[in-house]
């Protein structure tokens, strides 16, 4: 399967769609946002996207305990940090612009986006997910936290309200992702179950958990990005710098390239090997047109010039139609009859 969006292929046997996460990054800062998406074009990243919310649209303004969080997100509690993360939505329209002005595709609906990524924590919120179907645009969403059940879950409710082409992202909703936690290979069990393109949702520190999953079929790859790990702010410590940005860029690439086809045959590069390096029938002694051949008359050794191992049976018994000298291999054309 492949989805084409805006000129750019998603899809099995393509590249592996680089999907840049502004996410809380911009830091209320409409040029330091800017710098992000000419941070990822630059790295060679495919699409930007912009995450779309307020405090008010996520959580209610409460300090129930339930409401307390991790002191490492710079706040104790959820409403106070999504209204500090929000992005401000004027923000969008010339971030859009610019991921556009720099071949990227963004993510936005109210302005024309083609495509829509849905984040692991929305996973189970039906509502949304109808909306989102309802406009009939291909999706990609995220399975951080999910079992089975619930992505099989969400996928029904895509089906029942008309959505379009859905790509799920094997998704681990750890920041930082702890290594032994990544567990790739949960996208197989999800291509298996779903019959659906999968791909990564990568919160990892450093480029390796990202080319790896290029390597084993991601159609799609999404990253956090940053110009500074070490800027205050809720997202940067576990986002990708320039540096990595371009070496996630190059392994999907690299990875890609090196993955091939899939057909098993002989490849270019191996022909004067296989030539060279493959056995084949050389006579012992000088043969003479009308000779019986016999297993003492020659030995399979390299080069490969005449017959090979496995057509032994083509020669044993087989009388000789032309002289065969003594270090010469034996051809098929030498063999009467062939």
């Amino acid at each position: 399967m492949v989805l084409e969006v805006e000129g750019k292929r998603i899809g099995d046997g393509e590249k592996a769609f680089l999907i840049a996460e502004l996410s809380a990054n911009h830091d209320g800062d409409l040029e330091q946002s800017l710098a992000l998406v000419d941070i990822a074009a630059e790295a060679g990243w495919d699409s930007f996207k912009l995450q779309t919310y307020n405090a008010d649209s996520l959580t209610v303004n409460s300090q129930h305990p339930s409401m307390a969080i991790d002191p490492i997100w710079g706040k104790t509690n959820l409403y106070e940090l999504y209204e500090d993360a929000a992005m401000p939505m004027e923000f969008h329209k010339p971030l859009f612009d610019r991921a556009r002005e720099r071949g990227m595709l963004p993510f936005t609906e109210e302005l024309g986006c083609s495509i829509y990524k849905i984040a692991s924590f929305e996973l189970t919120f039906d509502d949304l997910l109808a909306e989102i179907a309802r406009t009939r645009k291909p999706i990609i969403i995220s399975t951080g936290m999910a079992e089975l059940g619930e992505v099989e879950h969400a996928l029904d409710v895509f089906a029942q309200y008309g959505a379009g082409e859905v790509i799920l992202l094997h998704c681990v909703s750890a920041y930082p992702t702890p290594y032994e936690e990544i567990n790739l290979t949960a996208m197989e069990t999800l291509r298996a179950r779903f019959g659906k393109m999968v791909g990564f949702s990568d919160h990892t520190i450093g480029a390796k958990a990202s080319i790896f999953a290029a390597a084993m079929g991601a159609v799609a790859i999404e990253k956090h990005v940053t110009n500074d790990m070490g800027r205050k702010g809720p997202d940067h410590r576990f986002s990708a710098t320039p540096d990595v940005m371009a070496e996630i860029a190059q392994g999907a690439k690299d990875a890609w390239i090196a993955r091939g086809r899939g057909q098993k045959a002989t490849s270019v590069s191996e022909v004067v090997s296989k030539s060279i390096g493959r056995r084949s029938a050389f006579a012992l002694r000088d043969l003479r047109a009308g000779e019986i051949i016999t297993e003492q008359d020659f030995r399979f050794v390299r080069p490969s010039a005449g017959i090979p191992p496995t057509d032994k049976a083509s020669m044993i018994g087989k009388a000789l139609q032309s002289d065969v000298p003594k270090g010469h291999p034996i051809r098929y054309e030498d063999i009467a009859g062939q």
